[in-house]
């Protein structure tokens, strides 16, 4: 394990508790439809032309509770739709994307230009679906005092460094929307 960053040592410290929470509240391992609706909100009102956005509940993996995939018509082809489809689905390694770093933060993580900086430049995310910008959240459980899941949006064209003020002020007031929604499933366990 030594070979492993701080970030992926928390994470693996916290998972048998995160997994089990996540299995108790019902969004370890199976689509969420108030989620899926939450993610294409996020995604539409993002102002990132064909955005994705994902809830994703972080275990031992990454399980997107919810998502949005653009459209064919928002990507120009069936054929790119479809391809990233088949790319993206619900599930993605720890290693893959940002989420699992916003996970460990506090702040919301905002890359408007995720190439920008060279320890996420690399990510296979950027090869496997040609992901350029990112901005995500985490999401709390308040009663056992850890982060659960995050929130996102990804797009695939880079967004002017300027951008980044408008990106942060709209993850945390979407970022309270989604803490809402992951209390609500809290409280109902009470």
């Amino acid at each position: 394990m030594s070979d492993l960053t701080r970030t992926q040592r928390t994470l693996h410290a916290q998972t048998p508790h995160r997994m089990a929470r996540l299995y108790q509240l019902a969004l370890a391992d199976r689509p969420d439809e108030e989620f899926d609706r939450f993610t294409k909100s996020l995604a539409r009102d993002s102002g990132i032309p064909g955005a994705l956005a994902m809830s994703n509940a972080i275990s031992d993996r990454q399980f997107f509770t919810g998502i949005h995939l653009p459209t064919a018509d928002e990507l120009g082809s069936v054929a790119e739709a479809e391809a990233l489809a088949a790319a993206v689905g619900r599930v993605m390694p720890l290693e893959h994307g940002y989420c699992p770093e916003t996970l460990d933060r506090t702040k919301a993580l905002i890359l408007p230009d995720v190439c920008m900086k060279p320890d996420f430049a690399g990510n296979d995310v950027v090869d496997l679906v040609g992901i350029r910008t990112y901005m995500g959240i985490r999401l709390m459980d308040k009663e056992m005092g850890i982060p659960l899941m995050t929130i996102c949006v990804v797009g695939r064209d880079l967004r002017p460094m300027e951008d980044g003020r408008r990106m942060l002020a709209y993850m945390k007031e979407r970022g309270a929307q989604g803490q809402y929604l992951l209390d609500r499933r809290i409280d109902a366990l009470s």
